[in-house]
């Protein structure tokens, strides 16, 4: 069946449902009609146990329908009520009430009696009371107000404020003169705080409870907890707060131990464990135990005496080149006469003879002439090894490319750990062709350095910072490699002019180490005037790099 027969089919039972609650409120009249007409005819009569109980809901029947006393209703078919009923089923559609049940209503409807309404019973003194007369307890509400005003009101209530008491009366005091006009109130002292002593064995157990918590966890801690209380309970309750403390009685010092007759560690040897019966202080092996003494020793362990650390061993000694080379000449010797020595006395196999197509008859003599085929083939193999062997000895000990850049970076640079730090500053009269500027920045950016290139129309500054080598490796391109006579640009001046401004040339103003640099990177910076320059300098804190420049003078 499609969804939309379905919905249709729903509607006309929702109709006819609605209709026929309608008509049944007309039941009471009906039933006067019917019971004159059963009167009359007995054929008609259905007997009265047949009756179904009515349902109390808004939309059920208040009764149940007669089968044949309806007027204007007809008769219902009970096939057709059964299939309508499986319709309302298949679609969720339930009906309350024994209208489409499949059986015969009664003629007659039992109304459902309305519940009685609780009886007060108090007794004479206005307490509610049961149907036996037992008193009924009725617990109180308990105030739930949550106004703010009402909760700070209970809270002020609830809340005790203990005034402090005097320790003496003043008017009591024979001393206490009433004209000064002292206020009692502003005087009044609390009680001084007593000594609140704690329980024996609190900190311990806190403790134990710690520790067992950090090794088993909280259950472990819990378990013992509970063992705790229990014997708290099983002891005599004392509050440590009320016992009396009397005067401190000084600490006696610990006795020393006595002296033992017999050391335990020669009563396990004597034979009687005792010292009685050495005689004049020899000892025969009839004293002693002799199968406890062994060939084992016991040593004490070695505890170093307080005192001052040792002082450093002496550094080695720093050798030329021409010494290493002599000592590493003398220890190959030395190691190549032991391993001689040991052949000698036959502790290492001697070395194979090392036969080559040259010494052929040389080293083998008439085993040569034999099969000469068969020992040449022989004498290219073990070549053939050696040589691959000897490959295989340099590719194990060749270098990753990445260890390769660390040796390479290792040697241009100095170790990355160091921490001085060294400055040179240059003052450069002319950086003004394009050629040296390259190099100048180039170079410093290569080597890794940090500074500022800074040109003005009078002078030029040049300041790096980095490591020794990569510093000496710059000095010497500013001082020696660039021409900076030849590198000055070529502009049409007059001769006067050129007479002038005289020779370009690179000084180096100051050189030495500081703490830590002041630059991040390398940058170039041209500046029309000299206090612009400055700022440069001013801005890093290291303006007196600038002021060296400026006063130094070739002379």
């Amino acid at each position: 069946m499609s969804s939309d027969a379905l919905a249709k089919a729903k509607k006309t039972l929702q109709f006819k449902h609605k209709g026929l609650a309608d008509k049944l409120k007309k039941l009471p009249l009906l039933n006067k009609g019917t019971k004159s007409t059963s009167e009359g005819s007995p054929d008609t009569r259905v007997p009265s146990s047949t009756t179904t109980p009515a349902v109390s809901t808004g939309t059920s029947f208040a009764s149940a329908v007669p089968h044949s006393g309806l007027a204007g209703l007809g008769s219902i078919n009970i096939e057709a009520v059964k299939r309508a009923q499986e319709l309302a089923a298949n679609m969720g559609f339930r009906l309350d009430g024994n209208l489409f049940s499949g059986q015969a209503p009664s003629d007659t409807a039992v109304a459902e009696r309305p519940a009685k309404p609780p009886v007060l019973r108090v007794d004479a003194l206005g307490r509610e009371i049961d149907e036996h007369g037992n008193v009924i307890s009725v617990t109180k509400p308990s105030n739930l107000s949550t106004l703010k005003v009402n909760i700070n009101k209970q809270k002020k209530d609830a809340f005790q404020i203990l005034k402090p008491q005097l320790e003496e009366d003043l008017k009591e005091d024979p001393h206490f003169d009433p004209r000064m006009g002292i206020d009692v109130k502003k005087i009044v002292r609390p009680k001084r705080m007593t000594f609140q002593f704690v329980e024996e064995g609190k900190w311990t157990r806190d403790a134990e409870s710690l520790k067992l918590k950090s090794q088993f966890g909280e259950a472990k801690e819990r378990e013992l907890k509970v063992k705790q209380v229990h014997l708290a309970k099983a002891k005599d309750d004392i509050n440590p707060n009320l016992i009396e403390v009397s005067e401190r009685v000084p600490r006696k010092e610990k006795p020393k131990e006595p002296i033992p007759d017999v050391e335990w560690w020669d009563a396990n040897v004597l034979v009687n464990g005792e010292y009685g019966d050495i005689a004049d202080g020899i000892i025969t092996e009839s004293d002693l135990k002799i199968e406890k003494l062994t060939h084992y020793i016991e040593h004490p362990r070695p505890i170093e005496p307080p005192a001052e650390a040792a002082p450093p061993p002496p550094q080695p000694l720093k050798l030329t080149k021409k010494e290493q080379k002599k000592l590493r000449t003398q220890r190959r010797l030395a190691k190549e006469k032991d391993k001689q020595e040991m052949i000698r006395q036959g502790l290492l196999e001697p070395p194979k003879a090392k036969v080559k197509m040259s010494n052929l008859m040389k080293v083998l003599g008439s085993e040569a002439t034999q099969d000469p085929t068969k020992l040449e083939k022989e004498i290219r193999t073990a070549a053939a090894e050696r040589e691959q062997a000897h490959t295989d000895r340099n590719a194990a000990r060749k270098l990753t490319p990445a260890e390769k850049r660390e040796k390479k970076e290792r040697k241009l640079f100095d170790d990355p750990t160091t921490v001085e730090t060294l400055v040179s500053v240059y003052k450069i009269k002319k950086l003004s062709h394009p050629k040296t500027r390259f190099k100048v920045e180039m170079n410093a950016r290569d080597n890794r350095l940090t500074g500022c290139s800074v040109m003005t129309e009078g002078m030029s500054v040049v300041v790096v910072e980095g490591k020794s080598k990569a510093i000496n490796r710059y000095g010497k391109l500013m001082l020696r490699r660039i021409n900076w006579e030849e590198a000055e640009k070529k502009e049409e001046k007059d001769d006067e002019e050129e007479e002038a401004n005289g020779e370009n040339k690179c000084w180096l103003v100051w050189q030495g180490s500081v703490a830590k640099p002041s630059f991040h990177r390398f940058h170039v910076q041209e500046c029309l005037t000299e206090s612009s320059a400055k700022k440069i300098f001013i801005d890093a804190g290291v303006v007196h790099y600038w002021d060296l420049a400026v006063n130094y003078s070739d002379d």
